[in-house]
């Protein structure tokens, strides 16, 4: 009896204290791969590519739930003054022992760096953010790092402060879109310039744009006669008539904007346009506006939030197409207009909100008051929810047209109603669902999905 006991005793702790131990040894052991969730690479910047990513860092599991992420990883992207593209890295540590570690890093890439190039150096910069992270993982035992550094890299940034364009950037952009249909068709083109020239204490913008849009539409019409009955054919059937309207939309405009930085919260300036838009009435229409502005965060904090009150007092000489419902064919009016904008780009997601009053100074009845917004907001890494909306109170509409117009008008856009008010919004939501994991890289046959139109 007492050998079976002894037995049985030392088959106890036999099992036991290895289990025990496994149980310690897990609490302070290194998880095996770090889990990262990236937010901010927008499809349209082929700089920032997820896939590019996740094929050459594999020392981690990327995951699309950033609540059981390990390190979120959040990338806001700037243009810079010499035309190139800046990245901010914020990396936040959101889980066990990476909780509470955070650190920023900055990507600075040349107007001339290709999509290939800007990648490649976002992503060496991904991997040293992660360094420190994966370092404490056993998947960290395996990974080598070269801290070598070329020698014409010093000589490459000597070459780069000194610019031959002295800072100036030129864009030239064109578009058209054709729609046709069995009764209607719409050209649509258009052009554009941009000039730009920004440093620390200057930006200086000048652009330019134009739109024409030729519409045709054709109604068929019973054909009567004069005492309004319908015309028969030898058949006994009315005569259908078709009736051809062609409409000419044109729109055209540019702009100019100088502004002088004096402190990291204080600058001034002023915006010059003109413009030609029908719909509108405007023949023509030229702008001056003097203002200054002040931002209540700092310049080194702006990629994730800022906030701007801008004041100004603008002048604007109105040339109409048609007579105005106040019975003016061109006038000069002053104007005064506040606007102020908050931006937030956290982890949750990002908001901006605008909002602007404005009156005219030689008639306190014509003002208008706006608000706008534009959220995205991550309710987990599989769900997120979207808005962009617009709504302005309107009484200064003093370029309304006066006259009776046809239902053709109205229908194609060729002139702007009397409205108190007017709305614009969008928004929607997106959901996935499946495996959390994020690694795999898989282009076969991408591209089909091009062409546009049924498959």
């Amino acid at each position: 009896m007492r050998i079976i006991q002894l037995l049985t005793i030392l088959a106890f702790f036999s099992f036991n204290p290895p289990a025990i131990g496994q149980t310690v040894s897990d609490d302070f052991s290194p998880a095996n791969k770090l889990r990262v969730f990236i937010d901010g690479c927008e499809r349209w910047d082929g700089g920032c590519d997820l896939d590019f990513i996740r094929t050459e860092i594999t020392a981690v599991d990327f995951y699309r739930d950033n609540q059981k992420a390990d390190v979120f990883i959040l990338i806001n992207t700037n243009r810079s003054g010499g035309g190139g593209t800046q990245y901010q890295l914020i990396f936040t540590g959101q889980q066990n022992i990476h909780t509470g570690k955070a650190d920023t890093l900055y990507v600075n890439n040349k107007q001339t760096d290709t999509d290939f190039e800007v990648r490649e150096k976002l992503t060496r910069f991904i991997k040293l953010g992660l360094a420190p992270y994966v370092a404490k993982t056993t998947a960290g035992e395996e990974i080598e790092i070269n801290m070598k550094t070329d020698a014409g890299i010093l000589e490459e940034a000597i070459e780069e402060s000194v610019d031959p364009w002295n800072y100036w950037v030129f864009n030239l952009g064109s578009d058209a879109n054709i729609e046709l249909e069995e009764l209607s068709s719409d050209i649509n083109f258009g052009g554009d310039i941009n000039i730009n020239r920004i440093t620390d204490k200057w930006k200086i913008s000048l652009s330019g744009r134009i739109d024409e849009r030729l519409r045709r539409t054709i109604q068929k019409v019973p054909r009567v006669d004069g005492n309004g009955d319908p015309v028969l054919d030898g058949a006994g059937n009315p005569i259908i008539d078709e009736v051809v309207n062609n409409f000419d939309v044109s729109e055209f405009g540019f702009s100019h904007q100088l502004v002088k930085s004096v402190s990291p919260q204080w600058s001034y300036g002023y915006d010059m346009a003109g413009r030609q838009n029908t719909r509108l009435n405007y023949k023509f229409q030229s702008s001056f506006r003097p203002a200054v502005e002040y931002n209540f965060f700092p310049e080194a904090v702006q990629n994730s939030r800022f906030l701007r009150v801008n004041y100004g007092v603008e002048v604007r000489n109105n040339n109409y197409v048609e007579e105005t419902i106040y019975g003016a064919s061109k006038e000069t009016r002053v104007l005064h207009s506040l606007r102020a904008s908050l931006g937030l780009n956290k982890r949750w997601g990002n908001l901006e909100v605008g909002y602007r009053f404005r009156n005219y100074l030689d008639d306190f009845n014509f003002w208008s008051t706006g608000l706008n917004i534009r959220a995205e907001v991550r309710v987990t890494g599989n769900f997120s929810f979207y808005v962009r909306a617009e709504g302005n109170y309107v009484k200064d509409q003093i370029y309304l047209a006066s006259g009776d117009f046809t239902e053709q008008d109205i229908l194609s856009g060729r002139v702007t109603l009397p409205s108190a008010y007017n709305i614009d919004t969008r928004f929607g939501f997106n959901y996935r669902f499946g495996s959390n994991l994020n690694n795999f890289v898989n282009r076969r046959f991408f591209g089909r999905a091009n062409f546009v139109g049924n498959d």
